[in-house]
C-alpha cells in the first residue's frame, strides 16, 4: 500500500498511467534536499548547482565546482525518521563549474525515478461485476537530462538557459511497455538589487520559464500513440538576505524569507515559502511550506489539497556538505538525502 500512495503523491496530477502530464510530472517535484526542505522556494536563491533546475540563471553564483547527489526516502512521522528507508527510487546527480573571467558559469543534472512492484490490474472484468483481480505487476521509469549555462549579463542581471531531455514509461508491463519521449528549454532570469543600489541589498528576484520551448510528450505502444501538449510553467521568485550587524560578527548567513509561485496548475497557484538560516558556514536549519490558492477548472470552488510542510538541516565541513528534508506531502511523508563536494 506504502508503494501506491509514493506513487500517486509523486506523480501528481497524473489520474492514470497515460494522462498528459505525466512525464512532466516527475521534473514538478523540484530536486535537491536543500531546496525541498524550504518548501521548493528557490527560483531566486539558485546558488549551488540544483540551479541547472531551478534558475540556470544562479549558476554564475557557484564557487568553482559544485557537485550534488540527492537520494530519496519514504517515512512517515509515526515511524520515525529511520535513515535506514532512503533507497535508489529518486535519485539527482548535479554539477556546476564557473568558468570565471566573465565567461559565465555551465551545469549539467541527471534524475532518475521510478517506482516499483506496483499491481496490475486490467480495465475490464471477465464478467460484469467481478471484482478486478491483479495480474502481475509492472514498474515505472523516468529519466531527465538536463544542461543548462548562465552568465552575467550586466550589474545585477543575470540570465540562463536550460536544455531538458526526458525518456520513460513502463517497465515490464503485461501487454508490452508504454514509452514516451520529450525535450524542452527553459529560460532563466536573476535580479539582485543590491547590486544596483545598498538600500536593497540582498533583495533577489528570480524568473524560471519552464518549457518556454517543448517538444510534446511523444508516446509509444500505446492505443493512440499521442503527442501530447506542454504549456509553459512560470515560476516567480523572490529571496531576501538581510545585511544585518549581528550576522556578520558571527558569520553567519540567513535567507530570510523565500517565496516561489508558480503557474503549473493555472488557474490554480502554487505557493512556496522557505526560510535558511547557516551559522559560521558550518550548520544550516531551514523550514518551508507550499500550498495552493485559487479556484479550480469546475469554476469557484477552492483547491482542497492542504498546505504542506518541510524542514531540514545541513553540516558543511571543509569542501563535504551534507543536506537532510523531511517533505510531509499530503499523501505520504518524504525524506530526501543531498551529499554535496564543493572545490
Amino acid at each position: 500500500m506504502k508503494k501506491w500512495l509514493t506513487a500517486i503523491a509523486l506523480i501528481g496530477a497524473a489520474s492514470t498511467l497515460l494522462a498528459a502530464d505525466y512525464a512532466n510530472e516527475v521534473m514538478a517535484i523540484g530536486v535537491g534536499a536543500r531546496a525541498l526542505g524550504m518548501g521548493g522556494a528557490f527560483v531566486a536563491l539558485a546558488d549551488d548547482s540544483s540551479a541547472t533546475y531551478w534558475n540556470a540563471a544562479g549558476l554564475p553564483g557557484i564557487n568553482h565546482f559544485d557537485f550534488d547527489f540527492v537520494q530519496q526516502g519514504s517515512g512517515s512521522l509515526s515511524s520515525g525518521l529511520n535513515m535506514d528507508q532512503v533507497d535508489s527510487e529518486y535519485m539527482f546527480l548535479s554539477g556546476g563549474m564557473n568558468l570565471g573571467n566573465d565567461l559565465g558559469a555551465i551545469g549539467a543534472g541527471f534524475l532518475r525515478y521510478g517506482v516499483k512492484d506496483i499491481p496490475y490490474v486490467p480495465v475490464q472484468t471477465v464478467n460484469a461485476g467481478d471484482a478486478p483481480v491483479t495480474q502481475g505487476t509492472f514498474d515505472t521509469q523516468d529519466l531527465g537530462l538536463m544542461i543548462s549555462y548562465g552568465r552575467k549579463i550586466t550589474t545585477g542581471l543575470n540570465l540562463g538557459l536550460g536544455f531538458k531531455y526526458l525518456h520513460g514509461g513502463t517497465v515490464n508491463l503485461p501487454g508490452g511497455d508504454a514509452t514516451y519521449t520529450d525535450y524542452g528549454l527553459d529560460l532563466g532570469v536573476l535580479v539582485k538589487f543590491g547590486e544596483w543600489t545598498s538600500n536593497l541589498k540582498g533583495l533577489n528576484l528570480g524568473l524560471n520559464i519552464q518549457d518556454l520551448y517543448n517538444s510534446g510528450v511523444t508516446w509509444e505502444n500505446t492505443p493512440t500513440d499521442p503527442t501530447d501538449a506542454v504549456s509553459p510553467n512560470v515560476k516567480l521568485g523572490i529571496a531576501y538576505t538581510p545585511d544585518f550587524d549581528f550576522l556578520k560578527l558571527s558569520k553567519s548567513k540567513w535567507n530570510l524569507l523565500v517565496v516561489d509561485v508558480d503557474t503549473k496548475y493555472s488557474p490554480v497557484l502554487l505557493l512556496h515559502y522557505g526560510t535558511e538560516f547557516w551559522y559560521k558556514e558550518t550548520i544550516g536549519l531551514r523550514a518551508g511550506a507550499r500550498s495552493f490558492l485559487g479556484s479550480n477548472d469546475n469554476g469557484g470552488a477552492s483547491y482542497q489539497q492542504g498546505t504542506e510542510v518541510s524542514m531540514g538541516l545541513s553540516a558543511h565541513v571543509l569542501f563535504l556538505t551534507v543536506d537532510y528534508s523531511y517533505v510531509n506531502y499530503e499523501l505520504t511523508p518524504m525524506q530526501y538525502l543531498n551529499m554535496g563536494i564543493t572545490f
